[in-house]
Formats: structure tokens, C-alpha cells, sequence
């Protein structure tokens, strides 16, 4: 089916927000935080902060699926009672310690041989951010990114290949990871089974959450309540579009979404 905007799908998401064992999985960057030039300039909104807080005190799982490393996502959030999955679900933050996939550990060394062979190439604007078990190479700085990425994609992904590597891409940003099964959809999964959620929800806005929204069509098969939603802007991947239930307009219109999923679980007083 063609996705519809979540405000027109309330009835249904009242239905599935009344389910006890419900968990809440997002996105950080692009989806609660608006895309920023650096990624450490990114920032959770306050409202979005407010909601999170409010919602990991009602649900039995809010948990955050990122790119990013999963002690900067513990940073960057900084919120008790959520679950960390960072790396695209390469580690996780456990009890203040990061925790990480053994088979991605083995290619650390790979990784930094990559990371040095990159950076001796990238032109101005481009950045290589060692994320330990993965590399991203932002390219939002450079003059002309599409232009980055037509004449140095291939030279890249080459390189990461000479090191056993694969390459990925997302939003003004190519990420080097472990040839390792694991992706956000592999850890929606683990996590919707470790908590026996019965009922799950999905936020993303990339083309790494594509996997995740793949992930909630699986659980559904399998007779678990859940739907995926996909958070428009002005390069949303089309494949990401067409692969959610629901559509959401935007950072603000995620806040929007989160205040009526706690009212709605307030209401339902699952």
C-alpha cells in the first residue's frame, strides 16, 4: 500500500499504542535531530528530549538505532532508561560501557588502514570520522557534494574493498563497515524479541533505516503489531518512502507524532 501521513492513521496507531508490550524504536539524526553540518553539531530537539523522557517512563522499550558510535549517541541523548544501539547495530551502551559484535572487532585494523589511505586523498570539505568498528566519510562541506561523490565513489568504495570492507551510502555521507550480517533491521529484531514486544513502531529518515523498516514488515508476518515510519525531507530516499507504512513531515512533525503517542498511551493506560 501507498504510505499516508500518521495523522490520518490515528485509529490504527491508538490500536497498536494500546498493546501492553509495545516498544519504540527511532532514529537519531535527521528524525529526532534536525541534519547538521558536522555530526557534532547535530542536537536532539528539547521537545523531542521531553518526549523521550516521558515515553521511556511509559513503555517497556524505547531504544535508538544510529549510525553513529553508541557512546556519542549516549552523549548526544543522554537520557536514562533508553536503549543505545549505535554503529548501525555494530554495538550497544550497556550499563556504561560499550559493548560491540566480536566478529566486527576483528576488522579494527583493517578499518584504520583504511581510515589513513582515505584521509591522505579526501580535497577540502570532506571529512573521515573514525567511528572504531566503522569509518564515515562526510562530504556535505565540499563545493559541489554531488560532484565529490561522482569523481571519489569509486576510488572509496575501491579502497574499502582492498581492505575486505563495504561501503555504504546515506545522506551526504558514505560509511565504511565490517562485511558483518548486521544491520538496524538485525537489531530491531534481537530487541523486539529480547523485551517480547508484541507491539513495535519505527522512525527513520535514511536509507540505513531501510533495514529497520524491512525488519517491522518481518515481525508483522510473524503476527507481532507493528508499522514503520518514514520521515520526509528534501532528500529522503525514495526506497525509504516507499517502504513505510506512515509518513512524517519532518523533525516537527516527529514531535508532533511522539506527543500523540503519549497521549495516546496516557489515554490507553496500557
Amino acid at each position: 500500500m501507498s504510505a499516508i501521513h500518521w495523522s490520518a492513521a490515528k485509529v490504527p496507531l491508538r490500536q497498536l499504542l494500546a498493546e501492553p508490550q509495545f516498544g519504540l524504536f527511532s532514529d537519531l539524526d535527521g528524525t529526532l535531530a534536525p541534519i547538521a553540518a558536522t555530526p557534532e553539531a547535530a542536537a536532539l530537539t528539547p521537545t523531542n528530549r521531553q518526549h523521550l523522557q516521558a515515553l521511556a517512563a511509559e513503555l517497556p522499550l524505547v531504544a535508538l538505532i544510529s549510525g553513529r558510535r553508541a557512546a556519542s549517541l549516549q552523549a548526544k541523548v543522554g537520557l536514562p532508561g533508553l536503549v543505545y544501539v549505535g554503529n548501525h547495530g555494530l554495538e550497544q551502551w550497556l550499563d556504561g560501557n560499550v559493548v560491540g559484535l566480536p566478529q566486527a572487532a576483528s576488522y579494527r585494523a583493517a578499518l584504520q588502514q583504511a581510515h589513513s589511505e582515505i584521509q591522505a586523498l579526501l580535497p577540502p570539505g570532506a571529512v573521515v570520522e573514525d567511528k572504531d568498528l566503522t569509518l564515515s566519510i562526510h562530504y556535505r562541506q565540499t563545493p559541489d557534494p554531488r560532484a565529490f561523490l561522482l569523481s571519489w565513489g569509486v576510488q572509496l568504495r575501491a579502497i574499502a574493498q582492498q581492505h575486505g570492507l563495504e561501503m555504504f551510502t546515506g545522506k551526504m555521507v558514505l560509511e565504511v563497515r565490517p562485511p558483518v550480517a548486521v544491520d538496524k533491521g538485525v537489531a530491531l529484531q534481537a530487541l523486539a524479541a529480547e523485551h517480547q514486544l508484541r507491539a513495535a513502531l519505527f522512525l527513520g529518515d535514511d536509507i540505513s533505516d531501510l533495514s529497520a523498516l524491512q525488519a517491522v514488515r518481518t515481525l508483522r508476518a510473524q503476527g507481532v503489531h507493528a508499522w514503520g515510519v518514514g520521515v520526509r525531507s528534501a532528500d529522503a530516499p525514495a526506497e525509504l518512502l516507499d517502504e513505510a507504512d506512515y509518513l512524517a513531515d519532518g523533525v516537527a512533525d516527529v514531535e508532533a507524532l511522539l506527543a500523540f503517542i503519549l497521549a495516546a498511551r496516557q489515554a490507553a493506560g496500557a
